[in-house]
């Protein structure tokens, strides 16, 4: 068994089925195994909503009850202790050895998730574990966006988000926060200027009329606002509905949002969150790997060295500057080979490079911002301005995926990027105690940030010392910042000099300290004495670092945030 297969059975020891593997041939996983899958159970929790909203609820429902071991829970008072009985007893009946709740809830706020967990609360025969609820995924706030992004342009106009499922003044709050939440991901760069809030009470809690009458003074005040329903309120038919409630409330020249059937997001959001907590093997991961990219022969030199990667994974690659389009092929790709999983694997030279437009591109900007709010309601405003809406066009739309999709990588200092560099150079060694190696990378425009470029070039020649490279007569480094001639004259001066003095009475050895392949070495150095060596792939120890960050970015598909069971107990102890 490989080195990494080890460590990657024991890392998951329980959650993935693997199978002796042969040290002489590919390593494969396990079919995955249909028993194992109903070990876990799933019981999605809804707010009753009367017969033509819980149709809708079922529809999704039954979509996802063909590929799992499923139970639906209409949450509705005490009654509903019985039926979760039912529904666990069921589970457990069809092999479940442990429950997984997925809350089909815009908030934890809600009286009627309050209810849930109460109906939950005794001794189970079964452990239960709790997802987040949709309204804390980006799915929630995709819905939303593509309602919006359909509308003409706001031109400063006001958004107003209605929900239900209000107790008192405090879940009022709480409530709008997170509706607030949602709203400010989902109209971002749309140019609407404000966005407000009206939260409606829960039917038949002690303060009802009074929440209710604050919510309708709300909507009064909405006079040429955009109005959109974020709930799971009550739709017995097409008549008898809480948005005919919110219709009548409105001013005439309010515009309200129909209230549409459960986005299919829904579905997609259960599936992501069963693929989160079902076993996994290594062939239904999926890795995309994300570069720079070049020409043909760049390009191929990196899939080439990642050859050894393809018998285990599935691989796409995304040879970009963390290009949306290119890398939603890529997921889109692996999600109809069947993957569970997905990790991008960003390959640029600093670990924050594009880190950030990878991470809002899946979501994870979003659902962090989710467990941020649900740590500090009593800061936030329902009903204010914010930041930058109506500045510039707003974020791609999210890459939609029922595979947990996760981001590791970046290169920076990494150990085995140092020792493959300090490899190179030794690859082209004569005497090591007369060579100087430079160490050269692309470098940046900002002085700032090239100054972070030299401090990472240095800690990368450190650890190269470390590994061997001490035997050299020195390790010196620069960054050519070659696409800005200004900045790149004074560094390509010094360079050329370094070369000079220490061929006088030794030689040089150069290394770009890129992912992949040279720079512009042989152009800015022409007429001078050296050996040039090459960056990170192929060297057999890139596909090893590769192999890390697929470790890593599948370690947080496992841990998808803080307790959720604590943020549970949270809501319910309010």
């Amino acid at each position: 068994m490989s080195a990494f297969f080890r460590l990657l059975a024991r890392r998951f020891m329980g959650s993935l089925l693997f199978v002796g593997f042969l040290t002489s041939g590919p390593a494969l996983a396990a079919p995955p195994s249909a028993h194992a899958d109903h070990e876990v159970g799933f019981l999605v929790a809804a707010p009753d909503r009367g017969f033509m909203g819980n149709e809708e609820i079922r529809d999704l429902f039954d979509a996802f009850a063909k590929k799992h071991n499923a139970s639906l829970l209409h949450v509705t008072d005490a009654r509903t202790q019985r039926s979760a009985q039912a529904a666990l007893q069921l589970l457990a009946k069809r092999g479940a050895k442990k429950v997984v709740i997925l809350p089909l809830f815009y908030s934890i706020d809600e009286a009627r998730y309050a209810a849930l967990l109460t109906a939950l609360d005794g001794k189970q025969a079964l452990p239960l574990e709790w997802a987040q609820p949709f309204g804390a995924s980006y799915f929630a706030v995709e819905a939303l966006a593509d309602r919006l992004r359909a509308l003409p342009p706001a031109q400063d106009r006001r958004l107003v988000v209605v929900g239900t499922g209000a107790s008192d003044e405090a879940s009022v709050a709480r409530i709008s926060a997170q509706l607030h939440r949602i709203a400010e991901h989902a109209s971002r760069g749309l140019g609407f200027k404000r966005i407000a809030t009206a939260v409606w009470p829960e039917p038949r809690t002690a303060k009802e009329e009074d929440l209710r009458n604050q919510a309708q003074a709300a909507l009064k005040e909405t006079a040429g606002a955009v109005v959109v329903q974020l709930h799971l309120g009550r739709k017995l038919d097409s008549m008898m509905a809480f948005s005919s409630t919110v219709k009548r409330a409105l001013p005439a020249d309010a515009q309200l949002l129909a209230e549409e059937s459960l986005t299919p997001l829904v579905l997609t959001w259960m599936q992501r969150e069963a693929n989160r907590r079902l076993p996994l093997t290594a062939s239904q991961v999926g890795v995309v790997i994300a570069a720079h990219g070049s020409d043909w022969h760049w390009n191929e030199t990196m899939r080439t060295a990642l050859h050894s990667l393809e018998t285990r994974y599935k691989v796409e690659y995304a040879f970009s500057m963390a290009d949306p389009p290119i890398l939603e092929r890529a997921v889109r790709r692996l999600d109809e080979r069947g993957v569970r999983a997905i990790v991008i694997v960003r390959v640029f030279g600093m670990r924050d490079s594009f880190k950030r437009d990878i991470e809002q591109l899946i979501g994870h900007d979003i659902e962090a911002d989710a467990l941020r709010t649900g740590e500090r309601h009593e800061h936030a405003d329902a009903d204010s301005g914010h930041g930058d809406h109506g500045l510039g066009s707003g974020p791609a739309a999210r890459i939609r995926s029922a595979a947990v999709l996760t981001s590791a990588g970046g290169v920076d200092d990494h150990p085995l990027f140092a020792k493959a560099l300090v490899a190179r150079a030794k690859e082209l060694s004569r005497d090591p105690g007369q060579e100087t190696v430079i160490l050269t990378a692309h470098g940046t425009s900002g002085d700032k940030r090239n100054a972070q470029w030299i401090a990472l070039l240095e800690s990368i020649a450190g650890k190269m010392r470390e590994n061997g490279g001490a035997a050299f007569r020195e390790i010196r480094v620069a960054t050519w910042r070659e696409d800005w001639p200004d900045k790149s004259e004074p560094w390509v001066a010094r360079v050329r000099g370094w070369v000079e003095q220490a061929g006088r009475d030794g030689s040089v050895i150069v290394i770009p300290a890129r992912t992949n392949g040279t720079g512009p070495e042989a152009k800015l150095l022409s007429g001078l004495n050296y050996r040039l060596g090459a960056g990170f792939a192929p060297h057999p120890l890139f596909a090893r670092w590769v192999d890390e960050q697929v470790i890593e970015g599948l370690d947080s598909r496992l841990s998808p945030g803080p307790s959720r069971k604590g943020e549970a107990t949270r809501a319910h102890h309010h």
